[in-house]
């Protein structure tokens, strides 16, 4: 597998497909300060939702939602979709042909008219606040990638977790609404998965766009490489509500642990720590995730000899991700 640092055009795979606008009329949204791209596919009950999300926003300015259709049919109901909820701000595309997931991605990124884009899936939801949230963050980070908490609902829309802003710690400390997300944090965890976080459309396309040779996890792959190049922000306050899916299989989750372990060996590369130090992160983060998918899949094995987590990989992934609480918190006497 290659490095995730190493620049590559993925738009070009793709170029010769055609993706044919059938409703949205420009002259009525021309120039659009940041683009919601929503890839879709076969999922009309739940897009409806997610549609109404991306279009009750309150923010004031001019924006755009490019919706991207892989269906494979004549006829698509997500169309259907678009129609009904009939506003200016919507542009659907059809491809004639289906992309695949992450070439959709990539398609919505060509096809947005915006300096600044963030995603939105077709099962999940973005919250009222998101753009403006995002556009104010904007001014003080410039090209910076920034990546929101959120919320996780079930399948009916029911809330599983919310995350709550700001949290306390020790009783003085009050959470900053956002903070520098550095190569190093990316190394120790992920976060983010697109929706509801904001990117360069400039930065996207001079790294090239999703890679599919990176699946399952071809946006921590992304995230990695903008933090590494442009720099990143964690933005405390809450902007989707993530819908947790129930098809997630036990092969994505074994694919899942072997992936991002090459993913932090790329990123160790190039930071500027003991070498020793980040293999035995490594191998921490590694054996502690097969651990997490052990449960999830009740006794199931990621591998024939699977590495059981011991106290010293307990110990050496929290010690790595102690950092200085004052980078997350600040002083609060109230």
């Amino acid at each position: 597998m290659k490095d995730i640092f190493e620049k590559s055009n993925n738009f070009v795979r793709n170029a010769s497909v055609e993706s044919n606008l059938l409703f949205g009329d420009y002259s009525l949204c021309k120039a659009p300060s940041i683009s919601i791209i929503m890839p879709v596919f076969n999922r009309p009950d739940t897009f409806r939702e997610s549609l109404n999300s991306a279009i009750d926003q309150d923010y004031n300015g001019e924006y755009e939602i490019v919706v991207v259709d892989n269906f494979e049919g004549a006829i698509s109901p997500n169309l259907d979709v678009v129609k009904s909820c009939n506003s200016s701000k919507v542009f659907y595309y059809k491809n004639s042909k289906n992309l695949g997931m992450h070439g959709n991605w990539n398609r919505g990124i060509e096809l947005s008219r915006s300096p600044y884009i963030t995603f939105c899936h077709d099962d999940d939801i973005l919250l009222p606040n998101c753009l403006s949230r995002l556009l104010e963050l904007q001014k003080e980070t410039g090209e910076k990638l920034i990546l929101s908490r959120n919320n996780v609902i079930d399948n009916k829309g029911k809330y599983i977790q919310r995350y709550s802003f700001p949290h306390k710690k020790y009783g003085l400390l009050v959470e900053r609404d956002h903070y520098k997300y550095s190569l190093y944090n990316q190394f120790i965890a992920s976060v983010g998965f697109g929706v509801g976080c904001l990117f360069s459309k400039k930065c996207m396309l001079d790294l090239g766009g999703y890679d599919e040779s990176f699946y399952p996890s071809s946006d921590y792959a992304l995230h990695a490489a903008y933090t590494y190049y442009y720099g990143c922000i964690i933005n405390n306050i809450p902007t989707f509500n993530y819908r947790l899916a129930d098809n997630e299989s036990y092969n994505v989750y074994k694919q899942f642990v072997n992936v991002d372990k090459h993913f932090r060996e790329c990123m160790a590369k190039r930071m500027h720590m003991p070498k020793c130090i980040l293999r035995r992160i490594i191998t921490a983060n590694f054996n502690i995730s097969i651990e997490l998918f052990e449960k999830k899949w009740g006794g199931k094995c990621v591998n024939n000899q699977m590495n059981i987590p011991s106290w010293t990989d307990r110990l050496i992934m929290r010690l790595s991700s102690l950092e200085n609480p004052l980078k997350h918190y600040k002083l609060s006497l109230l």
